[in-house]
């Protein structure tokens, strides 16, 4: 179906869609707003989006050497990208609402943090530090480091 990767592809095309033509930077912009994890979208992932986009003839590009600047890049969607744009939105409205489930590391993770809180502070295996004829002496359960 395409990039399920932080919904990059869909909403790059759903960004073309709205603004017709536009520059990379443009299109990381308008992006930003739709990202739909609370990490955004990364610029990198949007570019590579357009060119996968642009492989599978989604997205036509060319330069704008007009203005000032330097030369940059602008995308066109296709009528391909309009019709894929189309099936993601098939998919989506498909596709069950998520149901929030945690599962895998982030599960692990949120348990540990629970577990933490719910304990008193534990005591590091180093639990002494001092000084002894000017050297730091680390006393542990198991052994003495000098």
């Amino acid at each position: 179906m395409g990039n399920l990767y932080r919904f990059t592809e869909p909403i790059v095309l759903l960004v073309l869609s709205r603004l017709g033509t536009a520059h990379g930077y443009q299109i990381a912009a308008e992006a930003e707003p739709m990202a739909v994890t609370h990490a955004g979208l990364d610029g990198a992932a949007i570019y590579r989006a357009l060119r996968r986009l642009e492989a599978t003839d989604c997205v036509t590009s060319g330069w704008d050497t007009s203005g000032g600047g330097p030369a940059r890049r602008l995308y066109i969607l296709t009528e391909r990208g309009v019709q894929h744009l189309a099936e993601w939105v098939e998919v989506m409205e498909a596709s069950p609402p998520p149901s929030v489930s945690w599962s895998g590391r982030a599960a692990r993770s949120a348990r540990r943090r629970r577990q933490a809180r719910a304990r008193p502070p534990q005591t590091s295996p180093i639990s002494t530090h001092y000084a002894a004829q000017g050297r730091v002496v680390l006393v542990r359960q198991d052994a003495t480091y000098t």
